[in-house]
Formats: structure tokens, C-alpha cells, sequence
């Protein structure tokens, strides 16, 4: 992994690479503003009861920030049983963790998922590689986002007004 970070690092500073990364985010607006404790409070009761492990909490800024949880995939299932049975000596496993962070807005609030896959070779060589994005709408992971808005609107008492909003980012573009 941290050779392939080093590489990608290098490759945008040294060469002016141009990388593309689109983020994804669920925002929830609100008609009038939303104590914060209040909504840390019913946030850090969602998460928890989700099966997060809450890493960060700041009062001050209105933040929350999960722990990397395990979530199922049987893409990745089937692809470490397909490796296990290869003719190789070697087996990969794959993996997939997502995290989870809400932060409050002036109009509301807004939760940002983010899923790390990783998958692991056992050859003599080793290695592993990682790959962090930002789930879509429609994925489990998505859904999972949005389970966990309509769960934290329902202890604000708040409606359903939730849109997931998308931005693209140009990394190593000259302006």
C-alpha cells in the first residue's frame, strides 16, 4: 500500500498528473437550526446501535467520526473462495470496511460514507493493496447511509428531506 501511495504522490507532484476523485455525501436540510448536543446525542445513538465504534466526537464543530466497520460483500466472498482454489500457492483474501461521518450544517446536516476495499495475497511475495471511494447511492453501502439518516431523522423528529449530492474533484489540475 505505501508503495502504491508513494507512487500515485509521485506521480502527481512530480508529473502533474490529473486525478479525478467524485465524493459522495447524503445532506438532510432543516427549516429552523438543531441543538447540537441534541444531535450529536441522537447521531452517536444511531451509529452505535448500527454496529459503528465512534472515533471522534467534537462538540464544538458539530463532527462525528466512525471506526472502519466490516460489511459484507458476496463479490468479495466468492472472489477469496475463487483464489483459494486456484491452481497457484497463493490465496487473496478481499475485504471490505466502511466509515461514517456526520457533521452538522447551518441548513442541516450531512453524512459521508466512505468504503475502504483491501485485498490480501498469502504468496511468498505478500502484498496488499487498498482502495478508498465513496459508495453510490444505490450500493448496500449507500443504502446503509441512508437507513442511518432516516434513523437519526426519526430521533430528531425531523422529515425525510435527504439528497445525496456528488462532487468532482480534479486533483494535480493547474489553474
Amino acid at each position: 500500500m505505501k508503495r502504491i501511495g508513494l507512487a500515485s504522490m509521485f506521480c502527481l507532484v512530480i508529473l502533474g498528473c490529473v486525478t479525478t476523485i467524485t465524493t459522495r455525501t447524503v445532506s438532510q436540510s432543516v427549516a429552523e437550526s438543531i441543538d447540537t448536543k441534541r444531535f450529536l446525542d441522537a447521531v452517536s445513538y444511531v451509529l452505535t446501535e448500527n454496529g459503528f465504534d465512534i472515533k471522534l466526537l467534537n462538540e464544538s464543530y458539530g463532527l462525528v467520526n466512525t471506526d472502519w466497520r466490516p460489511v459484507k460483500s458476496g463479490a468479495d466472498t466468492a472472489a477469496t473462495i475463487l483464489s483459494a482454489f486456484s491452481t497457484s500457492q497463493s490465496m487473496t483474501v478481499y475485504s471490505r470496511s466502511m466509515m461514517v461521518q456526520v457533521m452538522l450544517t447551518e441548513n442541516g446536516y450531512s453524512l459521508t460514507p466512505k468504503l475502504r476495499r483491501t485485498s490480501r495475497s498469502t504468496s511468498m511475495l505478500g502484498g496488499s493493496s487498498e482502495n478508498v471511494e465513496y459508495p453510490l447511492p444505490e450500493s448496500a453501502e449507500g443504502q446503509l447511509a441512508v437507513k442511518i439518516v432516516q434513523e437519526i431523522n426519526r430521533e430528531l423528529g425531523l422529515l425525510n428531506n435527504y439528497r445525496w449530492e456528488e462532487k468532482t474533484l480534479q486533483v494535480g489540475q493547474e489553474y
